[in-house]
């Protein structure tokens, strides 16, 4: 096998102290042909759901009237399908939360200890052979008896990482445990000047278009860091002690937990760490904003209370602005020839229908998908979510006809 022909089956690391860092696809470098990019699959699942009459709209075909919350997409509308409506028919409700766990499966049942094959990890097994990882899934919050979402083909529990450390290290091969790497952290350096003489040493080699690449990488890199490593440092110290008294709750928000997820898997799939990443914000007590009275939680049980709902829209908007930032990211960052928007599918969708309700069918699926032919929305009744599952299987390549409880498969982007 030739020099070349080596460079093109291999992937390019960056190391130092131990450290290596994934790099993206250097033309220069022989490593991007004109074949077509592969796919990849962003799975984003909302827990406590959302409120579906500012989200979806009142009549089928396109998005020429849109509701307030279904705005924050208004970037992407060319590319979006919005279904509405769907059901899990295998899921037994009436246990509280538990139902949740199969939202991405399409089946629960509280007898069983395991579970059916989740759609993240169906596609993740059709994607995932030339990656370091075939899967991620991330969580925001701690891993509850019934926030588990995503299952193998054994119906085992796939494991959900909930720290953006553990994530970082992770990705880019950070032990903490290795000696040099302890004293690089110790120092309070940067993962990346352990690696930065490689990085200038490899620039000569480059042409115009894969330095820009390469500088936008490691800024990216170096932002997620930075933002990791700040939210480390005031998570192990003692808060100061003042002359007031305030009942204890965990304060997180949507920026400075989710929205560093969000950067994480985007910088996953832009590494091509790995080309299918799930994102779960479970439920949470205490996710909630400085500015607002009440938890996440409490506010998605409202009662139909204005209030209470006006709090919870808040929280609602935050979160999918926040995705929506996300899905302009992908936008602006280049793998090979394409954007990483165009080679990825996002799928974002609610474990319950409402969370007022506990209800578990009327669920809402967006498909975000830059090659989509005909945007809108779909309306349905009583038709199975695992019909969208099997359409995006088969989007991926999949020759198979069944999905969980599927009826027939949605041509997801006709």
């Amino acid at each position: 096998m030739n020099l070349q022909s080596q460079m093109l089956r291999r992937r390019t690391f960056l190391t130092g102290a131990g450290v290596s860092l994934l790099l993206p696809r250097m033309e220069s470098l022989g490593q991007v042909s004109e074949a077509s990019p592969p796919r990849r699959l962003l799975t984003i699942v909302n827990h406590l759901s959302f409120y579906q009459p500012e989200l979806i709209p009142d009549t089928n075909g396109a998005l020429n009237q849109t509701p307030p919350l279904l705005n924050e997409f208004s970037d992407h509308f060319d590319h979006l399908k919005i279904f509405s409506g769907l059901n899990n028919p295998a899921v037994q409700n009436g246990f509280g939360h538990t139902p949740c766990v199969g939202i991405l499966s399409g089946y629960f049942n509280k007898l069983h200890r395991k579970n059916r094959l989740s759609i993240d990890q169906a596609i993740a097994d059709l994607i995932g052979v030339e990656t370091r990882f075939k899967s991620l899934v991330f969580q925001a919050g701690e891993n509850l008896n019934f926030s588990q979402i995503s299952w193998d083909k054994y119906g085992l529990p796939v494991h959900q990482i909930d720290s953006p450390r553990k994530i970082f290290n992770l990705l880019f091969h950070v032990n903490e445990n290795d000696k040099t790497q302890q004293q690089v952290l110790a120092e309070d350096q940067s993962i990346l000047d352990a690696v930065f003489a490689q990085a200038k040493s490899m620039e000569k080699r480059l042409n115009a278009t894969d330095r820009e690449k390469l500088d936008e990488y490691l800024t990216s890199v170096r932002e997620v860091e930075q933002t990791v490593n700040r939210r480390a440092h005031w998570a192990n110290r003692s808060k100061p002690n003042v002359n007031y008294e305030l009942d204890d709750f965990n304060r997180k928000s949507v920026d400075e937990y989710v929205g560093t997820l969000l950067d994480l898997a985007v910088l996953a799939l832009e590494t091509d760490s790995t080309r299918a990443v799930t994102i779960q914000i479970p439920f949470w007590e205490g996710f909630k904003e400085p500015e607002l009275s009440g938890n996440y939680h409490d506010l998605s049980h409202h009662g139909q209370k204005p209030e209470k709902i006006k709090s919870l829209l808040t929280l609602e908007h935050a979160i999918l602005k926040r995705i929506n930032a996300s899905l302009n990211t992908m936008k602006e960052r280049y793998v090979g020839n394409s954007s990483l928007f165009d080679q990825t599918t996002t799928l974002l969708t609610a474990s319950m229908g409402s969370a007022n309700s506990h209800n578990f069918d009327d669920l809402p699926a967006l498909v975000f998908d830059g090659r989509m032919k005909n945007s809108g929305h779909r309306q349905e009744k009583d038709v199975p979510m695992s019909n969208l599952y099997l359409g995006l299987l088969q989007l991926f390549g999949a020759e198979r006809d069944r999905f969980g409880e599927s009826t027939g498969a949605f041509e997801v982007l006709s």
